[in-house]
């Protein structure tokens, strides 16, 4: 399974989330949205110089590209 950061992420993909890196606020806002290490996302948009935008238990969130590099994906295959 390829390794990679949520802002390399492409549109229309799958993946699971590996690992939040370490830091206390940004791993306790994104487990009140029910994204945590083994959760399944979907990305929709994924454009440079604007938030992701992803499906994680059917909600639409937008994560900021900063808050992106810090979580870790692997793929999961075509939605």
């Amino acid at each position: 399974m390829e390794k990679k950061t949520l802002s390399e992420a492409e549109p229309g993909k799958r993946y699971s989330v590996l690992e939040i890196k370490e830091e206390a606020r940004l791993i306790n806002r994104l487990s009140a949205m029910g994204i945590m290490q083994g959760s399944q996302i979907e990305v929709c948009q994924n454009q440079k110089k604007q938030p992701v935008l992803l499906f994680a238990r059917d909600t639409l969130v937008a994560i900021g590209r900063q808050e992106c590099q810090k979580i870790v994906i692997g793929g999961l295959g075509n939605a």
